[in-house]
């Protein structure tokens, strides 16, 4: 586990498992070498996936920011078959944080890989998971969650957290707690939102899929094949990359390969990836 520090602020990089991807299927135009030096490429050219989530502890709160694949693959077993998934209750407990320590879950978007930890099941069906928490999601993407998440993914996943009344909608900006906010990167899907630390003098950004892998902070016009509006994606991207480098913001990425934290630099007038601590 990995604990980064934005003054009082703390995020822990707790994982669900991970997915193997072919990377020209997730980036169809891209020269898979540029991203082969970043990592997480194997020699079969499959992009090795992270199913990262984030606890921050704030202001006396904690805060899951997505809540990974699940117990299973879902709806998304065409592209993982074969790698570890469903880890993160163990990992949590691993981190002593109980379920019903959470106060809020922040969800960057509702594809499948980031709210199957939203429900647990049981005789009785499917009932959150995390009991004293506010969900957090953008009214955006709750409006077209049917077409996001799919309608057995939304069944499951979300229809119990509106039927216990945790659902907290929200807009661009939203404050979850001094220090922690919501960024609108819409494009991947139509709510998207990162979210954005400080304290301290101190910033620092988790990217959702506003950015699937390092190499997209290079180069933010890159193709990314599961965006569901291409050109609004790349334009959110190359505006929180620009973020990024103007404030210093270290980044932390849900897919990002191991280490999961770093930052922009400029290295001869070009945007570099450095991994935090290089």
């Amino acid at each position: 586990m990995q604990t980064l520090e934005f003054g009082s602020i703390t995020v822990d990089a707790i994982s669900d498992g991970e997915l193997a991807l072919a990377v020209a299927r997730m980036f169809p135009d891209l020269d898979v070498e540029a991203a082969r030096r970043l990592g997480g490429i194997d020699e079969q050219d499959n992009a090795l996936v992270p199913l990262t989530t984030f606890v921050i502890r704030a202001g006396g709160q904690v805060i899951l920011v997505d809540t990974g694949i699940g117990p299973d693959f879902g709806s998304l077993a065409f592209l993982g078959a074969g790698r570890p998934v469903g880890l993160l209750p163990a990992a949590l407990a691993a981190a002593g944080i109980e379920p019903a320590a959470v106060n809020a879950v922040v969800s960057t978007h509702l594809h499948a890989d980031h709210i199957g930890w939203n429900v647990t099941d049981n005789a009785a069906g499917s009932r959150p998971l995390f009991p004293n928490a506010r969900y957090i999601v953008t009214r955006v993407d709750w409006e077209n969650r049917l077409t996001i998440a799919g309608e057995d993914t939304a069944k499951r996943c979300l229809d119990p957290i509106q039927e216990s009344g945790q659902l907290t909608l929200v807009e661009d900006g939203y404050r979850v707690v001094a220090g922690v906010e919501l960024l609108g990167t819409p494009g991947h899907t139509p709510g998207h939102a990162s979210v954005l630390i400080s304290d301290g003098g101190v910033g620092g950004v988790i990217t959702g899929d506003a950015a699937h892998h390092p190499i997209e902070m290079e180069q933010p016009e890159l193709l990314a094949a599961f965006d569901s509006d291409p050109a609004q994606s790349a334009a959110s991207r190359r505006a929180l990359v620009e973020r990024v480098e103007a404030e210093g913001l270290i980044v932390m990425g849900g897919h990002f390969p191991p280490p999961t934290a770093g930052r922009v630099v400029r290295v001869e007038q070009k945007r570099r990836w450095q991994w935090l601590g290089a």
